[in-house]
């Protein structure tokens, strides 16, 4: 009683803080340059409430189709550097670990540089506009910091994939653990001693990879546009306020954490959703054995599958008594029976809230199992690529979930995993216990995200909340000092006594 108590007392708290705290209309910069819709669908619903509270957003994006963009001032990034490419999720398997480096290094130049060579960016940054606060996209985005000194602004992120322990290090936290990798291809759950070895050697590459390649590469950029600063580009790097986490501890491993990590994992799942078209209500409705939805995103699509992995799976779903709610691209679909509805796009979230919906087919985004554990749906993960694995393989940990690999699967697989999906009732349990978790929170997701945005800007970027060094030397931050005393006061007579005993050994020959 006392808890809940508690937990009512702290909403009330909250909300009254964000009606009547003294926060001015600020003027705000957000910089997301990735053409990746699921970060409109993040970012939507907090530009939104920002903008009911009376601030003034410019937003440079790289969205074909986002609707935010039109309630606010926007500037679309030109694509000069061509960063689109025809996916295949078949070629992935293929690349080799240092193809997959270079490749990534040379998107991220890309996608910096199409930020900067803009006009409209240009025309912006030599004006003399000033901002209160820019907030931004913290993945690979290092060279467009020095857009928040050059604007005399504050500093804040958004990490649409959640942590790891390169953000961390933005706010001056350096975790001794590695447990959240940059890239978690090949990353495993630490259980055995071999495992933890094999993290370490990850984590030890990823380490080379970002300070030897990825980081000089976004440095010169930085030098070139933005060298006329008083502050270095590092120092720039460990400046940030906040960064906002796409995670949650109730979904996520728990972790360490400091006041300028803050998880609002969640914050795109609207307090009240909207109804579904009554084509589709009636195809859920009229389901005697449920629906199954298979969504693969917008930035992965099912287009994008080889013809033969689309046959065996609308070949699968045919021999199922389930209906089946495929979204799918193209204006030309596999050819099937009337128990799947194919449809270009599709209201996931409205569909996964509908009680006659018993399972979702996804690619493993992070929104997607976001939705999935909030809607308690079990889920089928077909990842290709970046934190996908990462994200089904959590849900699995969970019990909520199992995985195959799209490129290897049969039509037998696939069809079983749906199978023992369906009804082996643990999933479903699992998924309930997951979904009440998540949802057992003091305030909605993105009330925490409008506040603490809000804090910074009461506080004058609140620098407080950051470690108070953010660049650690590896000797303090390792004791690497007492180690060293350690080895000596124990070194030294070791040696000295193997010294002894070999003169010995040397005499009495």
């Amino acid at each position: 009683m006392q808890l809940q108590k508690l937990l009512i007392g702290s909403l009330a708290l909250l909300t009254f803080m964000l009606q009547e705290c003294p926060t001015w209309a600020a003027r705000i910069l957000a910089v997301f340059p990735y053409e990746m819709h699921s970060q409109c669908m993040l970012l939507t619903p907090y530009l939104q409430a920002l903008l009911a509270r009376g601030h003034q957003l410019t937003l440079i994006h790289a969205f074909r189709n986002c609707e935010i963009v039109k309630h606010l001032h926007s500037i679309r990034i030109n694509d000069q550097y061509d960063t689109a490419y025809d996916f295949n999720p078949e070629s992935l398997p293929l690349m080799s670990r240092w193809f997959e480096v270079d490749f990534m290094r040379k998107y991220f130049i890309k996608i910096n540089l199409n930020v900067v060579y803009t006009p409209e960016v240009q025309l912006l940054m030599r004006s003399n506009v000033t901002y209160d606060l820019v907030i931004i996209e913290t993945t690979h985005t290092d060279a467009l910091f020095g857009l928040a000194p050059h604007f005399n602004a504050t500093l804040i992120g958004l990490a649409t994939c959640g942590s790891d322990w390169n953000l961390d290090t933005l706010v001056g936290y350096i975790p001794s653990s590695t447990l959240e990798p940059l890239m978690p291809s090949g990353f495993k759950r630490a259980v055995t001693l071999l495992d933890r070895i094999n993290n370490w050697v990850l984590i030890s590459e990823e380490w080379l990879i970002h300070k030897l390649i990825f980081l000089p590469s976004l440095r010169a950029i930085h030098e070139h546009f933005f060298g006329h600063l008083e502050q270095s580009f590092m120092e720039i790097r460990h400046s940030f306020s906040i960064i906002l986490l796409n995670q949650h501890f109730s979904l996520f491993p728990a972790r360490s954490n400091v006041p300028s990590l803050v998880e609002v994992g969640g914050m795109h799942v609207p307090k009240e959703l909207a109804k579904l078209p009554p084509e589709l209500m009636q195809f859920i409705e009229e389901a005697p054995h449920g629906v199954i939805v298979m969504c693969l995103g917008l930035d992965l699509q099912s287009r994008h599958l080889s013809a033969a992995t689309q046959a065996l799976i609308t070949e699968a779903f045919q021999s199922l008594p389930q209906r089946v709610i495929w979204k799918y691209e193209d204006n030309v679909h596999p050819m099937a029976n009337s128990s799947i509805y194919f449809s270009k796009w599709l209201p996931l979230q409205a569909l996964l809230a509908h009680p006659n919906v018993r399972l979702l087919i996804s690619h493993g985004g992070m929104l997607s199992i976001l939705e999935a554990a909030h809607y308690a749906k079990p889920v089928l993960g077909l990842p290709l690529f970046f934190d996908q694995f990462r994200n089904v393989e959590i849900m699995r940990e969970k019990g909520v979930a199992e995985l195959l690999d799209v490129n290897t699967m049969t039509r037998q697989d696939f069809k079983n995993t749906i199978k023992q999906l369906l009804e082996q009732p643990q999933y479903k349990y699992n998924a309930l216990k997951l979904s009440e978790r998540i949802r057992d929170q003091p305030v909605h997701p993105l009330d925490l995200a409008v506040y603490w945005t809000e804090y910074v800007l009461r506080h004058n970027g609140a620098p407080y909340m950051r470690i108070p060094s953010s660049n650690i030397k590896v000797m303090d931050y390792y004791c690497l000092d007492n180690l060293l005393v350690i080895v000596g006061r124990i070194g030294l007579p070791v040696c000295l006594l193997l010294y002894v005993v070999y003169k010995v050994i040397v005499k009495s020959r």
